[in-house]
C-alpha cells in the first residue's frame, strides 16, 4: 500500500470499546506500534500535559504527530526553525541568515530573479556555503556548465533538490573526464543522481553521454545499483558489450539474492547465453528472474515451495489481534535463550504466520495461505491476487503497522479505511484497531482492489497502483514510453525503469507471488505468458 499519509476529517466517527489511556501507554514496548496508538491517543479529548508525556514516548516523532500534538498542547510557541519554515518566501528573505538556512530550499528559490538569488547568495556565503554556491548557480545564465565546475557531492546536492521541471534544464551532456572524476570519488550521493538520471524519460542527452566512459575504468568506484543502471541505460543505447560488464559487476557486488538474480538475467537478456539461465536456475532464492529461468531452461527448482506447515490445531492462548503481543513475542525470541519454548506460544493453527517469521528455515519458500474461511469469500483469481499481495504486505502477520500507519495483514492507509467503512454505511462500528482483525481487513483490502483490478486489469499493474497509487499508475502507463510490443527487452526493461523503487521492487515481488498463489489454486499460469500480457502500447 502507498506509504502517504492524509489525516482523515471523517477519524472521529470512529469509536472504540476501550479508550486509550496514557498509563497503558507507558506499559507498551517501544516501537511502531506504540506510535501509532500514540497518534489515536493524540485525537482524543485529552490535557496539553497529556499529550506532552504521549508524545515524548514516541519513537519516531513524525509529522502526523507533531500535528497533533501541537494543536493539543498548551504551549503554542514554535520552535524558531518551525516559524521560519512556515513563512512564505517574501517574509523568509527579510530574516536572518539562520532563518532563510532553516527554510529556504531550492525549489522555492527557483522562482527569484536573478538578483535577488545573487543578493541571497553573498548573505549565505560566510555561515551556509552550499546553500549560498547553489544559489549562484540557480542565478547562472547557464547552470549545468556553472554546475560541472564544482564537484560530485555539490552536482548531486542541486540536482536532488531542485524541482522536477528545473531537471529538464541539466539535460545536457557530462564531458567524460568530469564523469569520471565524480565517480572515482564514490559519492553516494552522486551514483543516486545517476540512477534517478537514467530513470528520467526527459534526461536523454545527460544519459546518452553516460555511455562514453570505459565500464572497466569505474567498476572499482561504484556500487551494485549504479552498475544496474549503468547496464540498463547502455542497453538502451545498444552499448551491449559494455552493458554486459556492467550487470556481470552488479551481480558480482549485490548484497542480497534478488539483486544478484536481477544482474544475472539480464547478463542473459543482452548476451543471449544461456549459462547465465542455467547459473540462475540454481538460485536458492524464488523471485520474478529466478522463475523466468526455470521456465526457460525446464530445470528443477533448488528451493522448496510450501504452502502449509503443521501445527497444532487449536488457536493460539494470546490476543493475536493485539499488536504488542506479537511485538513482545518477537523482541523475546532475539534474545531468548530458550527459543523453543517461545515458538510453542505460536505453534497453533492461527499463527502459523507468526512461527514461520520467527523460525524460517533456509532454502524454503513459504506461501501460506491462511485464514481460508475469509479468503474463501472471493473467487481463486481474487484470492490468487490477495494472497500475492498480503505476503508482500505484511507475510500474514494481522497487526502488522507500517511507518506511516499502514495496518494489519493487507496493510490498509487509514484514510482508506475510513473512506471505505463511509462508502460501507460501517462508519459506526468499525475501527482503526479492527484492521488487526483478518475477517475484515481482508474484506475492505478486496473492496479496495476493486476499482484497480476493473482499470488496471493485469496483476502486475494493479500492485503498482496498490502501492504507488492508482493516479501514479494511470500517469505512468499514459506516457505511453514503458511496456511497448516493438522493444525487444520489454516487458523486463519497463519493469526496470519504474519511478519509484519502493514500487518497481513491490511489483516484481507481488507479480511472482501471484504466479505461485495461481498454481495453488490448480492454474497452470507461466510467469513469460503473463508478462507478454503487459505489452500494451
Amino acid at each position: 500500500m502507498k506509504k502517504l499519509f492524509i489525516l482523515c476529517p471523517f477519524f472521529f466517527i470512529f469509536t472504540y470499546a476501550n479508550t486509550i489511556t496514557l498509563d497503558y501507554l507507558k506499559q507498551q514496548p517501544n516501537g511502531i506500534s506504540r506510535d501509532f496508538y500514540i497518534w489515536l491517543y493524540l485525537q482524543q479529548n485529552i490535557t496539553p500535559q497529556e499529550a506532552f508525556e504521549a508524545y515524548e514516548l514516541a519513537n519516531r516523532k513524525n509529522q502526523q504527530l507533531f500535528g497533533l500534538y501541537y494543536k493539543k498542547g498548551d504551549n503554542k510557541a514554535l520552535s524558531y526553525k518551525t516559524r521560519c519554515e512556515q513563512m512564505n518566501l517574501q517574509t523568509l528573505l527579510k530574516q536572518d541568515s539562520q532563518c532563510i538556512a532553516n527554510a529556504l530550499t531550492l525549489k522555492k528559490a527557483e522562482s527569484l530573479d536573478k538578483q535577488s538569488l545573487l543578493n541571497l547568495a553573498k548573505k549565505l556565503s560566510t555561515t551556509h556555503s552550499t546553500l549560498s554556491k547553489n544559489l549562484e548557480i540557480l542565478a547562472s545564465s547557464n547552470a549545468f556548465n556553472r554546475l560541472i565546475q564544482t564537484n560530485a557531492n555539490n552536482f548531486a546536492d542541486f540536482y536532488l533538490n531542485v524541482s522536477p521541471n528545473y531537471r529538464n534544464k541539466l539535460n545536457q551532456p557530462l564531458p567524460t573526464n568530469i564523469l569520471k572524476d565524480y565517480l572515482k570519488a564514490q559519492n553516494q550521493l552522486f551514483q543516486k543522481v545517476l540512477r534517478q538520471a537514467i530513470l528520467n524519460p526527459n534526461m536523454q542527452k545527460f544519459n546518452k553521454s553516460l555511455t562514453s566512459i570505459n565500464p572497466q575504468e569505474i567498476l572499482p568506484y561504484i556500487d551494485a545499483e549504479a552498475a544496474f543502471y549503468l547496464g540498463l541505460n547502455a542497453a538502451k543505447y545498444n552499448k551491449n558489450q559494455e552493458a554486459l560488464v556492467f550487470f556481470n559487476h552488479s551481480a558480482q557486488r549485490a548484497k542480497y539474492a534478488f539483486y544478484k538474480n536481477r544482474g544475472i538475467f539480464w547478463a542473459y537478456l543482452i548476451s543471449q547465453d544461456t549459462q547465465y539461465l542455467d547459473t540462475l536456475a540454481q538460485s536458492k532464492t524464488l523471485d520474478i528472474y529466478s522463475l523466468a529461468s526455470l521456465e526457460l531452461t525446464n530445470a528443477k527448482a533448488q528451493f522448496t515451495i510450501v504452502r502449509d506447515i503443521d501445527t497444532n490445531n487449536t488457536f493460539a492462548q494470546w490476543n493475536t489481534q493485539n499488536p504488542f503481543e506479537w511485538q513482545r513475542i518477537r523482541d523475546s525470541y532475539k534474545t531468548s535463550q530458550d527459543k523453543a519454548k517461545l515458538l510453542e506460544k505460536v505453534n497453533y493453527a492461527d499463527t502459523k504466520a507468526h512461527y514461520i517469521w520467527l523460525n524460517k528455515q533456509q532454502e524454503t519458500e513459504y506461501f501460506l495461505m491462511p485464514y481460508r474461511e475469509v479468503f474463501s469469500a472471493f473467487s481463486p483469481d481474487q484470492q490468487a491476487l490477495l494472497y500475492a499481495l498480503g505476503r508482500q504486505e505484511s507475510l500474514f502477520i494481522p497487526t502488522a503497522i507500517s511507518t506511516s500507519y499502514a495496518l494489519g495483514l493487507m496493510q490498509l492507509m487509514p484514510f482508506n479505511v475510513t473512506a471505505i467503512a463511509k462508502e460501507l454505511g460501517e462508519s459506526d462500528k468499525v475501527s482503526y484497531l479492527d484492521m488487526f482483525n483478518p475477517a475484515i481487513n481482508v474484506p475492505y483490502a478486496e473492496y479496495f482492489t476493486r476499482p484497480l483490478v476493473r482499470e488496471f486489469k493485469h496483476p502486475l499493474f494493479v500492485s503498482y497502483a496498490y502501492n504507488g497509487g492508482p493516479g501514479f499508475t494511470r500517469r505512468l502507463l499514459e506516457k505511453n514510453y514503458l511496456f511497448k510490443k516493438n522493444n525487444p527487452l520489454d516487458p523486463w526493461y519497463s519493469m526496470e525503469m519504474i519511478p519509484y523503487e519502493e514500487t518497481r521492487t513491490y511489483g516484481k515481488k507481488v507479480l511472482a507471488n501471484y504466479v505461485i498463489y495461481q498454481q495453488g489454486f490448480g492454474n497452470d499460469i507461466k510467469l513469460l505468458d503473463l508478462l507478454e500480457k503487459t505489452l500494451i502500447h
